[in-house]
């Protein structure tokens, strides 16, 4: 069952109008079946049902606003791949299992006709990127097809780590659990760009149970063997798709695990001393985890981390882009290079687009999101002083992992 537009651009048809009521009503069903069970043992749980149709509101303007006003783009491409994995698993189980589990290779991907439909070459010749058709493709069994209601079940389970997110984020600041929910589950960008068929999704979501996962395992305590496997496969996920992810995640988490042996050091000076080595030594021990997953990680191993750098700054300056792209400067590539323009990277992984360099609509509600972002920051280091800043990160091992997750993973942003 092709949709019509399976061979052009895809559209929305009258059957997907008249099912997606019955789709969105079922899921309220029963994410407010999960809320009643819920609300008693945890009040923050009022939350759940709007945040996660806050979400499917955004996965649903992401799909829209590429199908009618930039006549598609990745999420679509996605989708008419995941088309041919789906005509595929119905006419042959074997052969959509090896595609599904196996190499992708030019043999496997021989197995696909015209009939069934191809993968778009690029994404599948792209291990990271067909890493998503792989995860995505079952959910067209469910959603008949559609473009719009797979759209609709990706934000729907990509929802249980964003909400768990929140979870850990509120058990620690109980009295600011309607900022972490604001931040969390109902900002705009997050929304727009984090649950449609896109790997930010299923990154964003795998990251969010990483850290419920950590707290559960390393500060809890609770369920050990069952967090430490899911643990386990959502950094997988994140290593198949986005490895950087990885290298951010590391330091913070080593910090937030060591935290509880970190507070018995009674010596003060010790202990300031003592987190320094521990963060150089996460770091190192990201840069070898790196190297040592090297022809796993593709383009971003470090050996071709340059190439790759070049490949991205010569297409930033492409036409196609009509200016929407930003160019730090980078002419350097080596590793003094990359570390000069650490600040202007952060800076725009943090806060770019500017308010100003807004050329579209979505470009301009970014710009407002970053203008507030900068008016936080600015406030916050205007109402702390330094010291009361660096113990306010040895007290509360959380904030360090949020700040060194947020800077690596700028830097990683900013400069790729």
């Amino acid at each position: 069952m092709f949709p019509t537009s399976y061979f052009g651009i895809i559209t929305i048809q009258l059957w997907e109008i008249i099912a997606l009521p019955f789709y969105l009503l079922l899921i309220y069903f029963i994410a407010k079946r999960v809320q009643r069970k819920r609300i008693e043992q945890n009040p923050l749980y009022s939350f759940y049902v709007w945040g996660l149709f806050a979400k499917i509101a955004g996965g649903l303007a992401l799909a829209l606003i590429y199908m009618y006003n930039w006549s598609g783009g990745d999420t679509t491409s996605y989708f008419e791949s995941c088309m041919a994995m789906k005509n595929i698993l119905l006419t042959s189980p074997v052969d959509w299992f090896v595609n599904e589990f196996g190499k992708n290779s030019q043999e496997h991907f021989s197995l696909f006709s015209y009939d069934l439909g191809y993968p778009l070459q690029y994404m599948y010749s792209d291990p990271k990127t067909y890493m998503v058709i792989r995860l995505v493709n079952p959910l067209l069994l469910f959603s008949f097809s559609s473009y719009m209601i797979t759209t609709v079940l990706m934000a729907w389970f990509t929802y249980a780590g964003i909400w768990r997110l929140f979870l850990v984020f509120s058990s620690y600041y109980p009295n600011r659990k309607n900022l972490f929910a604001l931040a969390i589950l109902f900002f705009p960008s997050v929304l727009f760009w984090g649950s449609g068929i896109l790997k930010d999704s299923i990154t964003l979501s795998c990251t969010g149970w990483v850290v419920y996962c950590i707290y559960k395992v390393f500060v809890i305590k609770e369920k050990r063997i069952r967090y430490s496997i899911i643990l386990g496969i959502a950094l997988f996920i994140i290593f198949s798709i986005k490895p950087y992810i990885i290298f951010a995640l590391i330091p913070g988490s080593i910090m937030w695990i060591s935290s509880n042996r970190i507070a018995t050091i009674k010596n003060a000076a010790f202990k300031f001393l003592v987190i320094p080595v521990i963060l150089i030594g996460s770091i190192g021990g990201g840069t070898f985890i790196l190297s040592f997953f090297g022809e796993s990680m593709g383009k971003f191993s470090l050996d071709k981390i340059t190439t790759t750098l070049v490949v991205t700054q010569n297409d930033l300056k492409q036409s196609y882009y009509h200016g929407h792209s930003f160019d730090i400067g980078l002419s350097d590539l080596s590793a003094s290079g990359l570390l000069k323009k650490a600040p202007a990277a952060i800076l725009a992984g943090l806060y770019r687009p500017f308010l100003w360099e807004s050329g579209n609509a979505v470009m301009f509600i970014a710009g407002l999101e970053n203008t507030l972002i900068v008016i936080l920051t600015i406030s916050s280091i205007f109402r702390t002083s330094l010291p009361a800043f660096f113990r306010k990160l040895l007290q509360e091992p959380l904030l360090f992992f949020c700040l060194s997750f947020s800077i690596f993973f700028a830097f990683s942003v900013g400069i790729i």
